[in-house]
């Protein structure tokens, strides 16, 4: 049996560690050394701050995250289009350089030494040469063919259908997919 205290501090444990903030009231901006930062009227302000999307592949569109400087959630706003034209456009570029992700067209060379995995590839951003922790690690299958690799640096490239690649390029990758 449980007392009220208890019962309390469970209940407080369930509830989300950030508040829902009115997406009007929400202004993010660049301050004058180029940080982002997100200021709510009547609240508090913030600085350093993050934007990043909870569903980045499946629903690109909703549920934006603001995190602050130490990764923790000040809010999440369904839609942008609740922001104010200006926040929202800020907002936008933010997430596109958040999830600058290159789209990996040909497979050069594949080669495993020691754990370490070395590709080297043509991409739409053109040569990059890879290294990755163990590929069966480094690589993500989002299914229909989509491949998602992360390098040591902590980069990632995207490969659209790895089906669809040439005949050298799917070779390569068939052992690991």
């Amino acid at each position: 049996m449980t007392d009220e205290s208890t019962r309390s501090r469970l209940d407080q444990a369930r509830e989300p560690h950030f508040k829902s903030l009115d997406a009007k009231r929400m202004r993010l901006f660049h301050d004058d050394s180029g940080r982002l930062r997100l200021t709510v009227a009547g609240n508090r302000s913030y600085t350093d701050v993050k934007v990043v999307r909870a569903f980045p592949f499946s629903d690109r569109e909703h549920f934006i995250g603001f995190l602050d400087n130490r990764d923790k959630v000040i809010t999440l706003v369904e839609d942008l289009h609740e922001m104010t034209p200006e926040s929202r456009e800020i907002a936008l570029e933010a997430l596109e350089r958040h999830y600058f992700i290159p789209t990996i067209q040909r497979v050069l060379s594949l080669k495993e030494e020691f754990g370490a995995v070395y590709l080297d590839v043509e991409t739409d951003r053109g040569r990059r040469q890879l290294v990755a922790k163990g590929l069966r690690d480094a690589i993500v299958d989002l299914g229909g063919g989509e491949l998602l690799i992360a390098d040591v640096d902590g980069n990632r490239y995207r490969i659209i259908d790895w089906r669809s690649l040439d005949l050298r390029s799917r070779r390569f990758l068939e052992c690991v997919v």
